[in-house]
């Protein structure tokens, strides 16, 4: 009996290599988004720590030229905490852009398997056919032969 050979294998192979490329995407996408994460929040964190120190030396009454620099310095690690969202903003839209990169090639992947899995379906149908097929031919030349394959596996 012959083997299934489904003629569109290459093609089912790359989908699924496609398929693993975006996955693989996807995951560092989400890496990156995690990263620009904890870098905000720390950003956050200096920023939260100078203000206090800002609002601390305010309350103390220090000299102005050190009430300018600190002021100089929360406006600093304000535009870096500003960077830093911006960063994490532009990791999350391309985690989604590639999420929805992965969404597709899976769908073009599973599309394939069953498009795969219908034509073995048929291939199978059709082999159990011809082997009944040839059952009933047997039978058949069993029965109008008066018994000459018998005769034949006796001898």
């Amino acid at each position: 009996m012959r083997t299934f050979k489904f003629s569109l294998e290459s093609l089912r192979t790359l989908r699924k290599q496609r398929e693993h490329e975006a996955q693989q995407c996807y995951a560092q996408a989400l890496a990156l988004a995690a990263a620009a994460a904890r870098l905000l929040h720390l950003a956050e964190e200096e920023l939260k720590a100078a203000h206090a120190v800002f609002l601390n030396e305010m309350a103390s009454g220090t000299v102005a030229s050190r009430i300018v620099h600190l002021k100089t310095w929360c406006n600093v690690l304000e535009t870096r905490r500003n960077e830093c969202a911006a960063s994490l903003d532009k990791a999350r839209q391309e985690a989604n852009e590639a999420f929805r990169a992965m969404t597709v090639a899976v769908r073009e992947r599973e599309a394939m398997d069953r498009f795969h899995d219908k034509r073995r379906n048929q291939w199978q149908r059709a082999s159990q056919a011809e082997e009944q097929k040839m059952f009933d031919e047997l039978a058949v030349q069993r029965q109008s032969g008066g018994g000459a394959f018998e005769k034949s596996l006796l001898n």
